[in-house]
């Protein structure tokens, strides 16, 4: 005579099944909303750049001010490990930081691309200078920084994975199409900041 299943053994399948099936719903529901999601190259999404300190005064105010960190993006491996994941910076780049750019780096399933430590806003100055960091104003993104530390005069392209991802994080922010116009510090001739991308130029 054969086994029959216990009725906790059957409802513990059929819960099961449900999870399962619940999963692949919200799997499926998370691909096609990326599917369709596109790049926001408006002026919302991409705006003017400023230069130099008035530049940057006009367009984010004044240092640490209230508007510098109220927009939020999460991003694995950011550097307040205590804050859940998020990341603060002005609301001026916050479409462009967490619509473009994070969105960007989470569509193309490259998220191990980063790599420990991302900030964003910090009242504080350039190191070593009475000068405002770009931080300050909250419009300046590091990123891989553990890997690319100020001086160094290459980018490291190792994720979080161990895998070497060539140029891919700063090309998704810098430059034309489909970066979206941060400058790198890699870029500064005599003092490199391989990990530093500011929305602002000539400063």
């Amino acid at each position: 005579m054969a086994e029959r299943s216990s009725p906790i053994l059957r409802a513990s399948t059929v819960v099961l099944i449900i999870a399962a099936l619940a999963a692949m719903t919200l799997a499926e529901s998370s691909a096609r909303h990326f599917s369709e999601w596109t790049h926001d190259h408006s002026s919302d999404g991409v705006p003017r750049r400023p230069r130099g300190l008035s530049g940057i005064v006009d367009t984010y105010g004044q240092p640490c001010n209230g508007r510098a960190n109220d927009a939020r993006t999460y991003w694995p491996h950011q550097s307040a490990v205590d804050d859940a994941g998020y990341v603060y910076s002005h609301s001026y780049i916050g479409r462009n930081v967490g619509f473009n750019v994070r969105n960007h780096i989470e569509a193309a399933h490259n998220n191990k691309a980063l790599y420990p430590l991302i900030g964003s806003y910090n009242c504080r100055y350039i190191a070593g200078t009475t000068s405002w960091s770009t931080h300050a104003w909250g419009a300046a993104v590091d990123t891989n920084s553990q890997r690319n530390p100020v001086g160094q005069d290459h980018w490291n392209g190792r994720g979080a994975n161990g895998t070497n991802y060539g140029t891919y994080i700063p090309n998704v922010w810098r430059g034309g199409y489909p970066g979206h116009r941060f400058f790198w510090g890699l870029n500064w001739p005599t003092r490199p900041d391989p990990m530093h991308f500011q929305y602002a130029i000539d400063y």
